[in-house]
């Protein structure tokens, strides 16, 4: 029979194996959802009086993360707590309990609230997120629902779902909690919510289970309509994604003209407003908006630029990067003419081609040799290149405006007899540019003809003037090529007509042409 080991021997082993258990099992903070277990702590065991004047000043503050927590500490403190988190005069404690559970994503709270009938489609007040919770002021007034959808509660607001939260409350609108709403105290659904805060996962959500309700309780809630809003989030949120997911959906797409409430504009006009100008997204929503059908054309009777186009706001301000991808996307060269033509209307080339008489008068002139010293404070390269831009997009030469003036009238009235010759050749060089690059269709025969009547009448003019010299194209070109930058030419060089002081030298005293 085996000898056994001294007591003191047993006792060393003992404690050798309860270290050894520690290191292998390291001690873990026990879960607030954990079930309650019987503490033995002096505070569980504090009369029921103290515990009321805890509960009393934890529920004025607020303090609901503390009260499920005291709540999970013991079974005897268990249903104390509880009772004071979730019941009481006029069943407001558990809507409270409920509200946290929404705001903090905690589920099991939000269930405790509803075994006690918790109503989750009531509308209460919320805690402001920035401001300091013991001074009790509130604002915002919702449903649970979209306090988690403002909150980006995710996984309470499936939860909401899947217990059958109402969308559409009647008469229950979000007021104050979003952001764009909270001055004004404007009322705003549940979709207005997801798409102004940034949570794409919550407008996807809502736009997949339930579509109509979500759609319908928008368009008669909300202020501006959920495209605008869905624009606005794609610009903010850095993703296109926002508007696609909005423009999947067939009714939301078919307002894409349409404006709502008290924003007048159109989701074509919110994404061109100068906000958002130079943003890098601004040619793909651009591109999906166009694609999902938005106009270019005239902005619709109501709206806030009712008469114009998007393409002349765009020139009006000087954004001629986004009008040369408005081309591309298929908009109108030619400005869209209305009919009847207002007394204002202009088409793109009457913007930038003004009629001699105009620019002389707002030229000084010093700078009057150049057909147009500058446009909007644009470089005339960059100006002739954009006026390129439209001629090869379509755009006409022979559109009028109200008075019956077309783009190539203004042109050529730079070719007047009148003028000095330094002006005369710059306008010929200019109609030259806009023959050579405009289409078939952009201009008539006739006035073709009519163009190179005045061209050859200028050429006949200044050989008369100057019988000794020959006017050739490169003559032409050689005369002002600073001014256009035209690229160089692989024919013999000939020297250039020389005019004004340019003409003459100085010989002993006297002035002598060149």
């Amino acid at each position: 029979m085996a000898r056994m080991p001294p007591k003191k021997t047993r006792v060393k082993k003992a404690q050798a194996k309860r270290k050894v258990a520690k290191k292998i099992q390291p001690e873990t903070m026990p879960s607030t959802n954990a079930p309650p277990a019987d503490g033995s702590s002096p505070f569980t065991k504090l009369p029921l009086e103290i515990h009321m004047v805890i509960g009393d000043t934890l529920k004025a503050d607020k303090q609901l993360g503390a009260l499920a927590k005291l709540a999970r500490a013991s079974r005897r403190l268990c249903s104390f707590y509880e009772q004071q988190l979730y019941k009481g005069r006029g069943n407001t404690n558990n809507i409270v309990a409920l509200m946290w559970g929404a705001r903090h994503d905690s589920v099991t709270v939000m269930q405790s609230a509803q075994h006690w009938v918790a109503n989750l489609d009531v509308r209460a007040y919320h805690l402001d997120r920035v401001r300091s919770k013991r001074t009790h002021e509130e604002y915002g007034m919702g449903a649970a629902l979209q306090l988690a959808t403002r909150d980006r509660k995710n996984e309470s607001m499936c939860w909401l779902l899947g217990k059958h939260a109402r969308v559409d409350i009647p008469g229950k609108p979000a007021q104050g909690m979003c952001p764009c709403t909270i001055h004004s105290r404007s009322d705003a659904s549940s979709l207005h919510l997801a798409f102004c805060n940034g949570n794409l996962l919550a407008a996807t959500t809502l736009l997949r289970r339930v579509p109509a309700a979500s759609v319908r309780y928008s368009r008669e809630v909300d202020t501006r309509s959920i495209l605008n809003t869905a624009v606005k989030a794609a610009f903010t949120g850095y993703s296109v994604s926002f508007l696609d997911v909005a423009l999947a959906n067939p009714a939301i797409r078919k307002s894409i003209n349409s404006f709502q409430g008290v924003d007048h504009r159109t989701p074509i006009e919110v994404a061109l407003s100068p906000y958002y100008e130079g943003y890098d997204l601004l040619e793909p929503i651009l591109a999906a908006l166009v694609k999902a059908g938005a106009s270019l054309g005239p902005y619709p009777e109501g709206s806030d630029m009712e008469g114009h186009s998007p393409l002349q706001s765009l020139l009006n301000r000087g954004d001629r990067e986004t009008a040369t991808y408005l081309l591309r996307l298929g908009c109108d060269p030619n400005g869209d003419r209305p009919h009847p033509i207002p007394p204002e209307w202009q088409s793109p080339l009457h913007f930038y081609i003004s009629h001699e008489s105009h620019n002389r008068w707002h030229t000084p002139g010093w700078l009057q040799e150049n057909v147009v010293h500058t446009w909007r404070g644009h470089r005339r390269p960059s100006i002739r290149d954009f006026i390129v831009t439209f001629l090869e997009h379509g755009a006409s030469l022979d559109i009028t405006n109200f008075e019956g003036i077309t783009p190539l009238d203004n042109a050529t009235s730079y070719m007047a007899r009148y003028l000095a010759p330094g002006r005369r050749v710059s306008g010929f060089k200019f109609v030259k540019l806009l023959l050579a690059n405009v289409r078939d269709k952009g201009v008539s025969k006739e006035s073709r003809e009519r163009a190179e009547n005045v061209m050859a009448t200028l050429v006949q003019d200044l050989r008369a003037e100057h019988a000794t010299h020959d006017l050739s194209d490169v003559r032409v070109r050689s005369l002002s090529a600073a001014g256009w930058d035209y690229t160089d030419s692989d024919e013999e060089e000939i020297e250039p007509i020389r005019l004004g002081w340019h003409a003459w030298r100085r010989e002993g005293g006297r002035l002598r042409r060149k």
